[in-house]
């Protein structure tokens, strides 16, 4: 697990205004907005901390996220502003403090599942979050490869049996 330092601030608040921002930009739900930005280059970006030296602006990721995937207007369904802030900061936070992959993260948990969560963590300390939903899925916070292979065989083999 890795601390939670200033430059992982910075890139927890960036991220925030890019979900935020999607709101009035984006064509698209909010819930696709989602599944496209985790799993998009500029997320991976992201996710391997040598964006911090990158100069990059808010609009300049959502064009980027429109460049990758195209613009869209699939979906209708639009959360507001501060549920969007809050999921960018928690995805964001999550992976920087475990070095999760995005896409990892939003495996374990995606838009609609995290919104939900919104009314009750909101408040709570980020880390203090994620160890809930973390909890909440069976997974533990500081699983590694090995462990994970692990639960994996023990599943298979629990399924095989039944």
């Amino acid at each position: 697990m890795r601390e939670m330092d200033k430059d992982g601030l910075l890139l927890c608040e960036m991220q925030a205004k890019v979900f935020e921002k999607s709101i009035e930009q984006e064509q698209c739900s909010s819930g696709i907005f989602v599944r496209r930005y985790m799993n998009s280059k500029v997320c991976e970006r992201m996710d391997s901390l040598y964006f911090i030296g990158e100069v990059c602006s808010v609009e300049q990721i959502l064009e980027d996220i429109n460049e990758e995937y195209g613009v869209s207007s699939y979906g209708a369904e639009k959360f507001s502003t501060e549920e969007m802030y809050w999921m960018g900061y928690i995805y964001r936070y999550f992976a920087y403090v475990l070095a999760w992959e995005s896409r990892r993260i939003y495996k374990i948990i995606n838009a609609t599942e995290l919104r939900k969560l919104y009314i009750p963590y909101h408040t709570l300390d980020p880390l203090n979050a994620i160890e809930r939903i973390l909890e909440a899925k069976g997974i533990a916070m500081y699983e590694t490869s090995e462990d994970i292979i692990k639960r994996g065989v023990e599943i298979l083999r629990r399924l095989r049996r039944e």
